[in-house]
């Protein structure tokens, strides 16, 4: 393992890929990291994990990539737990965990590793995603709290762009000069949390926190990791000199409804573990009643269903209360009721 500070000397990078039946988007990202000619000078390995896919992926994988390690599960056994396998097969000093919906850009990835390998104080860093066309995502996220909750979005955007907009955001006192921004860009900047699309972590901080949290299935176990990372004493933080493009929505768009319900189930289960339980029944509750008036505004209201979007965002919020009455189980939303156990190939 290189520990000289060069990323050019030593295979210290370990990539794992949790993908469930996106074997097209798959293989494009994979064809992406085989096309970026400076991260194969860094590159330890590859690990799939396939959360029992039933389009081909395995097929796909071996026939096509054959020098790639898949971790085929039986059934969807959510990130977190798939994570944490892929995690359990790697070796590199560094692993950079990716959804199947993304893209690498060829350069970018090698100066993410970069920035590790100089910063020892980080203990997990992400880029700064993007949309095909280039335009900014979010890439990071406050953790989750009351604040959003009570004060509408576009104002703490307004108030706290870098916090709550989540896109890389320099100070500007009378606008930085294009020399201080482009230096900018290259140091990175603490955040709360990171967007799980594409986050590389140390191997030794996700070892000292056990790494993911598997109670949660899908959503918010990036950010849980990052605060465990935090209480460590190790910086999470944005690096928006480095770019990979993210095909957002792709991979749940499907089952948008199921998607939202599963989000609120580990939102939920992330302010029980961080916070009180008055808190949590504040936020609760707090949730309950946005919902219950958002449904009733529309119910009364029927002409406001005519967009086709409404209507579906109609059907989340009756799901949602729902969902509080029936006492917040953690099987409403994607999580499949049986777990198998996973097996390398």
């Amino acid at each position: 393992m290189n520990r000289t500070g060069s990323v050019d000397s030593g295979k210290i990078l370990s990539i794992v890929i949790i993908t469930k039946d996106t074997k097209d988007l798959l293989k494009d990202l994979l064809t992406s990291i085989g096309q970026d000619a400076s991260t194969q000078f860094s590159l330890l390995e590859i690990i799939v994990v396939d959360n029992g896919s039933t389009d081909g992926t395995d097929v796909m994988v071996r026939e096509e990539f054959s020098g790639i390690l898949l971790v085929k599960n039986g059934a969807n056994l959510g990130f977190a737990a798939s994570a944490n396998a892929g995690f359990r097969q790697s070796s590199g000093e560094f692993v950079l965990f990716l959804n199947s919906d993304t893209i690498l850009i060829e350069g970018e990835l090698s100066k993410m590793l970069r920035y590790m390998v100089h910063n020892r104080d980080v203990g997990i860093c992400g880029p700064q995603l993007v949309y095909e066309d280039m335009r900014l995502q979010r890439s990071s996220a406050p953790i989750p709290s009351l604040m959003p909750e009570i004060v509408p979005r576009a104002l703490l955007e307004r108030v706290f762009p870098r916090k709550y907009s989540g896109k890389a955001v320099y100070p500007r006192q009378n606008s930085l000069s294009p020399v201080d921004e482009n230096r900018a860009k290259y140091e990175g900047y603490d955040v709360e949390s990171l967007i799980g699309a594409a986050v590389m972590a140390r191997r030794e901080a996700v070892e000292r926190v056990k790494g993911f949290d598997e109670r949660f299935f899908f959503f918010l176990e990036e950010s849980d990791l990052c605060a465990r990372i935090r209480t460590e004493g190790l910086r999470v933080v944005l690096f928006p000199g480095a770019k990979v493009i993210h095909l957002q929505g792709k991979t749940v768009r499907k089952s948008w409804v199921n998607g939202r319900i599963e989000y609120n189930i580990s939102m939920y289960k992330f302010i029980r573990k961080h916070y009180s339980s008055i808190y949590y029944r504040c936020f609760q509750l707090v949730r309950f009643v946005k919902a219950t008036v958002f449904l009733a505004v529309l119910t009364c209201l029927p002409i406001l269903l005519i967009g086709k979007r409404t209507r579906r965002t109609y059907t989340y919020y009756a799901r949602l209360v729902m969902w509080h009455f029936s006492g917040c189980p953690d099987d409403a939303g994607l999580h499949p009721t049986v777990k198998v156990q996973s097996r390398a190939h």
